[in-house]
């Protein structure tokens, strides 16, 4: 889910930029002060849902961490810096520790801390990066807005690819809707990250109550039920809904 006041803005119309530009500046002083308390007051900053697979809550979404036999992959990184570190070490997990970062989508809250994990190898959704190449809007109502990546040096990827990180397996699969690149992860054969291409609502997959922030409805649906075909999965992990151990009950109508 992109945040509005941090997303790129492209156009001709100085009137309209400034106005953003504007809201750009209060949007982080806002920020600034909710993560200072965020830091202070929240109490589930980090969960272990199961041995070898770490959440870590940020401001306004979350990230996944996945231990290898050398380090950890990280699906996405979140917003927040200093509450993404203070997640990794309260799990006394360094930044170096992170061997990979697999990008689901490049909406801002996925993808800001990036810098952080600076010895990491980078994956980015090949359809994603080809959306931001050709300048698409990220809302057609809004067509001067436009998603950008805050990082360098990565390495593209497709659906189906294959990727050996450590002694894990890392199967891309494409779950275009919420955004045109849109990808999941599937890890050791049986977890499933998922981004942003659905929500987990009552345990079932679903779309979201409101379509804001879809570029293509039709798109998530058929991703759900791309999901549903799969097999061996034994979890799934959204980016704003939680997990779900009953992947049976999950696809289920």
């Amino acid at each position: 889910m992109p945040n509005l006041l941090l997303l790129k803005i492209e156009g001709n119309d100085e009137k309209q930029s400034h106005a953003f530009l504007n809201l750009r500046l209060m949007g982080k002083i806002s920020l600034n002060l909710f993560s200072t308390a965020f830091l202070l007051f929240y109490e589930e900053l980090s969960t272990r849902p199961i041995n070898d697979v770490i959440v870590i809550n940020d401001l306004f979404t979350k990230m996944c961490l996945v231990r290898t036999n050398k380090g950890f992959i990280a699906i996405d990184t979140g917003y927040n810096e200093a509450i993404i570190k203070k997640g990794l070490d309260y799990n006394n997990i360094k930044p170096e520790d992170v061997k990979a970062v697999f990008f689901t989508h490049s909406d801002i809250d996925h993808q800001n801390a990036a810098d952080l994990f600076y010895k990491a190898q980078f994956y980015f959704p090949k359809k994603e990066n080809e959306m931001i190449e050709n300048k698409i809007p990220r809302f057609s109502f809004l067509p001067f807005i436009k998603n950008s990546v805050c990082f360098k040096n990565y390495v593209t990827v497709n659906d189906n690819d294959y990727l050996l990180i450590d002694n894990l397996k890392v199967r891309c699969i494409s779950l275009p809707g919420h955004t045109l690149g849109s990808m999941g992860y599937i890890i050791d054969g049986k977890y499933l990250f998922s981004g942003d291409a659905f929500r987990i609502k009552n345990g079932k997959l679903s779309v979201p109550n409101h379509n804001l922030f879809i570029m293509d409805l039709n798109e998530m649906k058929k991703s759900i039920e791309k999901v549903s075909k799969l097999r061996g999965i034994k979890y799934i992990f959204s980016s704003h809904s939680g997990f779900t151990a009953d992947f049976a009950s999950a696809i289920s109508k």
